[in-house]
């Protein structure tokens, strides 16, 4: 079996193409950096490398290699105007770059265009971890994942955990475990997320939808509580939904013969998607910058390929390959494929995704990237 791939023919990145100004006749000609196309044969005698020139065979490429050289000013300005292509590759790659460089707001305003470009959710904004380079991420808090009764414990953890993120933090709430709701949960619940309005905390929520199913249950029962009918109130001018609201004013002033809230316009809460939680299966994780100089990632790599028959790493904390750590990448994959040994790499962003491709690695490991298609 014959495996293509491309390797660089040296370590060191290649310089960025420069443009000269082109004479009145014949405009010159540029030479693009160069590549190795290795193709590796299983056959019976072991692993065969032959090698042949070969250059990037599209800006997509080009960008990939120019992040993994440490180049992401150059990147950004290339992808850019690769986005009007429609090619989603650009546009997670771009998303990304502004994730690792902790540019939420650039991040925020690109996943606008990118839902309406694609009429689809866009890629949810994921801090990058263990990057010297990465800036600290003041936007983010962390996140609170309701049991599965909530009541007055619940909500005063949940008090105190928006009472302790930084001004202007994202707290994230989890709804999605909640199956129970007693009626001074429900209360305090309420009050908690009505302060939080009050003081303008930006919240990020996620299994709301079966919160509010589960509310409406229990107002649609016999003895409903006044609780739960404001805390579902509450749930809908957090999110936003105006027509829901007044709408269930109207039931709720019917029903209890009082007066109901009143609609406040505020900035509504942002609805992401639940997590899913890590697989835990001994992936080997690995987080930062893998360069030349930080060979202890590779090390880790190396060691842990050589003593389980099923390679499994987990990139999604990894902010970038460097260009001169490829060709080891490579070399242990290629030993783990002398042994016939599985592996797969997952979780990695766009940019290093589009590296692999470029390089080869697509043909040689399982790749389960963050972003699909």
């Amino acid at each position: 079996m014959a495996l293509p791939f491309f390797k660089k023919s040296k370590d060191k990145a290649p310089p960025p193409a420069t443009r000269k100004p082109a004479p009145p006749a014949t405009p010159p000609e540029e030479t693009p950096p160069t590549e190795t196309l290795l193709t590796m044969n299983m056959g019976g005698a072991g692993i065969v490398v032959e090698e042949s020139s070969g250059a990037p065979q599209s800006p997509l490429d080009e960008a990939a290699i120019l992040y993994a050289s440490g180049q992401p000013e150059m990147v950004e300005t290339l992808l850019k105007d690769l986005l009007a292509g429609g090619d989603r590759r650009a546009w997670h790659m771009l998303l990304d770059l502004y994730c690792v460089q902790g540019r939420e707001k650039d991040f925020e305003q690109m996943a606008v265009d990118y839902a309406v470009r694609f009429e689809t959710s866009p890629p949810v904004w994921q801090g990058a971890n263990g990057s010297a380079a990465t800036k600290p991420l003041q936007a983010e808090a962390a996140q609170l994942d309701l049991p599965g009764l909530l009541d007055k414990n619940a909500a005063a953890a949940l008090k105190e955990e928006i009472g302790a993120a930084p001004k202007g933090a994202t707290v994230r709430i989890d709804f999605s475990r909640i199956a129970m709701v007693d009626e001074g949960g429900a209360d305090a619940c309420a009050a908690v997320l009505s302060g939080a309005r009050k003081a303008r905390r930006k919240l990020q929520v996620s299994g709301v939808d079966s919160l509010i199913a589960l509310l409406q249950d229990l107002i649609r029962a016999t003895h409903s509580r006044a609780a739960h009918w404001l805390l579902l109130l509450e749930l809908y001018q957090t999110l936003g939904k105006q027509e829901d609201f007044e709408n269930l004013a109207v039931d709720y002033a019917v029903h209890f013969e009082v007066s109901p809230p009143s609609w406040v316009a505020v900035q509504a809460a942002e609805v992401v998607k639940v997590q899913p939680a890590a697989p835990q299966d001994g992936a080997l994780k690995l987080s930062g910058e893998i360069t030349p100089d930080n060979d202890a990632a590779l090390q880790q790599f190396s060691n842990y390929a050589a003593t389980h028959q099923d390679v499994r790493v987990d990139l999604s904390q990894v902010t970038r390959i460097d260009y001169g750590s490829v060709s080891q990448v490579i070399s242990v994959l290629m030993q783990c494929l002398g042994s016939g040994k599985t592996i797969t790499l997952r979780g990695h962003n766009a940019l290093i995704h589009e590296l692999f491709r470029v390089m080869g690695i697509d043909q040689l490991a399982q790749l389960i990237p963050r972003h699909r298609g």
